[in-house]
């Protein structure tokens, strides 16, 4: 039955809600930021240079191949912030239902591709054929987490977003203990990953799924023209995120020798503690700024809070890097990766930049405001280009990086100026 919007008032969100949300977002954040690094340097000590870069290698992958179905995770999170605005739980509902039965199916998929394409990316990236299945699997198990996420988070299920985040990271760390204990390998290590994934998935899934079961669903008239619409900005931005995270080391990875692509692969590790510190901006940036521009009211104090925020964070921890960046290889890997030490403070300015981008990209979408897709196209494949045919060695790569997303972050930064000025929000 319809749910009758007219006598119901959509929730305000004030400065302490957004607070309170952005304190257990952040936390829970840290608790899966600090697992996983927990979980790579325990990786990283038992594999040894060559071993590591190749798992990191496939963890890259995992993330690259799983792109074109996670630009659809912000649009998700925009629909069901909307249905949650005008208390519709029967679409929330058929929301949940329509995208388990989609993305189960495209799960699959992604474990066929797996083994259809197991021997050309095995050659590509030069690890053994069987690596390449377990990755289709981890990519199945993965988008399925992220769509359930993005409902959470636009229905502002932050308990349950923040839970299943946590126990992501504990049960990662648990599973690679129990590996050690038998003598790990690459099969085990992604076999650890795999499940802290799965248990991310099933904390996230259950509450949403026992919350809405008695509640007749609503069907899912898909506006396509507002999909492509928002999916544009979307696309571009995850693809962005993704290559300028990933993409660099499956490039590395490629063209140069197992030792250089396994200090590459720590440098890109220890570059995304400052991307994941502040990565969960978005999660509370979206949500709110989409249910404030849906009402009329100003936003821009969301974004401005939002960049000082990354800037100042971004500064502390750059100096951080180049006084303490010994200290914390030596913490995260042992010594064994101490010849990365002077791909880190480059390396962790790319990643500010890539971070400002992701806060600013968000925001366009949240509010319509989608100029900034081309540009931050452009960018993103002109980096990818730069890399691939000019990388003599890996300072050179991380300075690349770090030029193409600091051009990135304007190319955001540009247009959404101009629409602001213009009184611009489509």
């Amino acid at each position: 039955m319809p749910v009758n919007v007219a006598k119901r008032t959509p929730a305000v969100f004030g400065s302490r809600a957004i607070v309170n949300a952005g304190a257990l977002v952040f936390a829970a954040s840290m608790v899966l930021s600090v697992g996983g690094f927990v979980f790579h340097a325990l990786a990283s000590r038992h594999l040894g240079v060559d071993a590591y870069g190749a798992f990191y290698a496939l963890i890259s992958l995992y993330t690259v191949v799983g792109l074109p179905v996670s630009i659809f995770a912000p649009v998700v999170a925009k629909y069901s912030a909307e249905f949650s605005a005008l208390h519709d739980d029967g679409h929330v509902r058929g929301l949940i239902g329509w995208i388990i039965r989609a993305f189960v199916f495209v799960g699959a998929l992604y474990v066929v591709a797996g083994l259809l394409f197991a021997t050309p990316l095995s050659a590509f990236l030069h690890v053994a054929p069987w690596e390449i299945p377990i990755v289709g699997l981890m990519a199945a198990v993965g988008i399925l987490a992220s769509t359930m996420r993005s409902i959470g988070q636009g229905l502002h299920a932050y308990g349950a977003y923040a839970w299943s985040l946590a126990s992501e990271g504990v049960v990662k760390v648990a599973a690679l203990l129990a590996g050690a204990a038998l003598g790990l390998t690459i099969f085990g290590t992604t076999g650890a990953f795999l499940c802290g994934m799965t248990a991310g998935a099933v904390v996230i899934a259950a509450p949403l799924i026992k919350r809405y079961r008695r509640i007749a669903p609503e069907p899912i008239i898909l506006d396509w023209r507002r999909i492509f619409a928002t999916t544009g900005g979307a696309a571009v931005l995850t693809l962005t995120m993704t290559a300028m995270g990933f993409a660099d080391v499956l490039i590395v990875k490629h063209f140069f020798p197992p030792e250089q692509a396994g200090l590459y692969s720590v440098a890109s590790l220890c570059g995304k503690i400052l991307l994941y510190f502040v990565g969960f901006v978005p999660a509370i940036l979206i949500p709110q700024a989409t249910h404030r521009h849906a009402r009329g009211e100003q936003t821009r104090k969301i974004l401005w809070g939002t960049v000082v925020f990354i800037a100042v964070v971004s500064l502390l921890a750059v100096a951080a890097y180049r006084v303490g960046g010994l200290l914390l290889l030596h913490i995260l890997t042992g010594r064994a990766f101490d010849a990365a030490l002077p791909l880190l403070p480059t390396y962790a300015a790319a990643m500010a930049a890539l971070a400002l981008t992701n806060s600013l990209g968000s925001y366009g979408m949240a509010t319509h405001r989608l100029a900034f897709v081309v540009p931050l196209l452009s960018a993103t494949l002109g980096t990818l280009g730069m890399i691939a045919f000019a990388h003599p060695t890996l300072q050179v790569v991380v300075s690349e990086l770090m030029i193409g997303n600091l051009v990135m972050a304007l190319a955001v930064v540009v247009p959404l100026a101009i629409q602001g000025a213009r009184g611009t929000h489509a």
